[in-house]
């Protein structure tokens, strides 16, 4: 049951990303000045985000969170706070796409900003509800705009220069990610904290090698390889959505049926997106 509901932790969170990630770059263009509106997915995408996010609760129940954290991460408030989130940003989405006002824009991101921290504790950190992560909103923000620049990257979206922008950025996110990831580790390691090690302690071993190597190497050393040689972009949005893929798993776990999940996840991701873009096309 337990490995389970990380396997559905592990397949939500990849396959809601790149959605959720398409709102802020929407909204970032808007207040920069920037139109970053090919970012964003069909409006029915971020309508079964929110209903994947109920399901954040059921998967909740298989991890019974400590005795002061009962009522906040009961799984009935974790899924509500999941949905809300969600509808919210797929509020967002929709008048974003419509060309809302800087001022909306400013004021969609200063409310991620100020709910995302919790949201992401939730969403990263519900597997091991007793384990902190002071970063655990940067993580997650830059974890939903490496998938969504990923996902831009392989369904062309927009035009050259628009492409372009969002090569950078999901080199970025994706360093920015490990980055957070390994302070957190570093800060525990030096900090001689051994109550918060068991985290890590239980992501040891070869599996867990294999999947942080796997992360880098996807998530970093191969899009920039492809981005720098000027080859096929697609296969640089590719790399990093395993590589996100790679880091789920070794984060959250779930054993084979995380490993299935995270697979499955982004094959249905680069899928969709081909065949998006074979329908643009035809």
């Amino acid at each position: 049951m337990t490995a389970l509901a990380d396997a559905y932790r592990i397949a939500f969170l990849l396959l809601a990303a790149p959605a959720i990630g398409g709102v802020l770059l929407a909204a970032i263009g808007r207040v920069t000045g920037a139109d970053w509106r090919a970012a964003l997915l069909p409006p029915l995408a971020m309508r079964l985000v929110i209903v994947g996010a109920g399901g954040l609760g059921l998967a909740q129940a298989a991890h019974p969170a400590p005795h002061h954290l009962a009522v906040w991460m009961h799984p009935a408030a974790v899924g509500a706070r999941a949905i809300l989130f969600a509808g919210l940003l797929a509020f967002a989405g929709a008048r974003l796409a419509r060309g809302a006002t800087r001022t909306f824009a400013a004021v969609t991101l200063a409310l991620y900003a100020a709910v995302v921290t919790p949201v992401a504790s939730d969403w990263l950190l519900g597997q091991d509800p007793g384990h902190a992560v002071s970063a655990a909103g940067m993580m997650l923000f830059v974890w939903q705009i490496a998938a969504a620049t990923a996902l831009v990257l392989l369904r062309r979206a927009g035009d050259g220069r628009f492409r372009g922008d969002m090569a950078k950025l999901t080199v970025a996110a994706a360093l920015g990610l490990g980055y957070l990831a390994y302070m957190d580790y570093l800060i525990l390691w030096f900090g001689n904290l051994p109550s918060r090690v068991g985290f890590y302690a239980a992501r040891n071993g070869w599996a867990g090698g294999a999947a942080v190597w796997s992360a880098l190497l996807l998530g970093l050393a191969l899009p920039i390889a492809v981005l720098a040689t000027r080859r096929d972009a697609r296969i640089a949005g590719s790399s990093v959505l395993l590589a996100l893929a790679a880091f789920a798993m070794w984060w959250i776990g779930g054993g084979m049926a995380g490993l299935v999940a995270g697979l499955a996840a982004v094959a249905t991701a680069i899928f969709l997106a081909t065949h998006a873009r074979e329908a643009a096309h035809g």
